[in-house]
């Protein structure tokens, strides 16, 4: 129903100046007369100033070509290119409709998200007894409002895509802030180019981020106060590559992100693979003038 009314007031939108088709209809009903009144008036002038011995069958086939035929070739001409004119408003109309339909779905549906987040921060703010628990539900919370904050770019940016370098921004300082301990001091940097996806990739893209920031913060940071985590994005001409990497504890020896996964990892490998089209690896890696190993995930994908 609300959509149905968008719908309605799109079209009944009053407009401040005439269209295009408008002027064309106007000249239309205009010109062709006015053609054929002058026309008519320079015939009759010039037999009557200049009298000639033409046949009168010149000069009605005069009339007929100059000032029936021509005036029809305009009017016919005009109402060719007004009805061209015409279509292309009606498809700018309902693309822009559609549009602004678009825009007001991603806002009702980032506005819900948001709603379930903060019903989930109440379910955690109450006592208990499972840390288990509390941790699924604010991982929940978290997943919840990266979507959210996916929808929320995808309606800001008013065309169905979005930056995913801001979005890869948002998303991590979003789980850094609800994965960091007071006592901690963890370092977010993310830099690199920037590139457009749309509504499914672009939610995809933030949810894997969201997951790979997280796992980092629970795992490499569970016994470090301080560090940093690195996100870079880079591009050629067909794909774009992700590095995430930080300076936490790195991977336990032996670890295999494939068999070891749990279910933050589960997520993003199916999420790069069959929503991305994508390849992801997860790795140790020795970091300069530092005395522990970090991780560092990497994933690419076509775009």
């Amino acid at each position: 129903m609300a959509i149905s009314n968008l719908a309605r007031e799109s079209n009944q939108t009053p407009r401040t100046e005439r269209r295009l088709s408008e002027r064309v209809l106007t000249l239309q009903q205009v010109l062709p007369f006015a053609l054929l009144a002058l026309v008519m008036f320079y015939q009759v002038t010039r037999h009557l100033i200049f009298p000639s011995s033409d046949h009168p069958a010149l000069f009605a086939v005069e009339f007929l070509v100059f000032g029936i035929g021509a005036p029809a070739m305009l009017w016919l001409t005009l109402n060719w290119i007004g009805q061209e004119i015409r279509a292309r408003e009606n498809a700018e109309d309902q693309a822009d409709t559609r549009t602004r339909m678009l825009l007001e779905m991603q806002h009702r549906i980032k506005n819900n998200l948001q709603t379930v987040a903060d019903l989930l921060s109440l379910e955690l703010a109450r006592p208990t007894t499972h840390p288990d628990a509390a941790q699924s539900l604010r991982d929940s919370m978290t997943r919840i409002k990266t979507i959210a904050a996916a929808h929320e770019l995808l309606t800001a940016d008013q065309v169905g895509t979005t930056d995913i370098l801001e979005l890869a921004q948002r998303v991590a300082e979003n789980a850094r802030l609800a994965q960091i301990r007071p006592e901690q001091e963890i370092e977010l940097r993310v830099s690199g180019e920037s590139v457009r996806l749309h509504s499914k990739a672009a939610t995809a893209f933030a949810l894997v981020v969201n997951e790979l920031v997280s796992n980092t913060l629970e795992h490499g940071f569970a016994e470090h106060a301080h560090g940093e985590i690195e996100i870079g994005i880079a591009t050629d001409d067909q794909r774009a590559f992700v590095v995430i990497q930080d300076s936490g504890a790195g991977l336990r020896e032996g670890f295999d992100a494939k068999r070891d996964a749990g279910l933050g990892l589960r997520i993003v490998r199916t999420l790069i693979e069959k929503d991305l089209r994508g390849t992801f690896t997860l790795d140790s890696v020795s970091l300069p003038d530092m005395s522990v190993n970090g991780a560092r995930a990497e994933f690419s994908f076509p775009i």
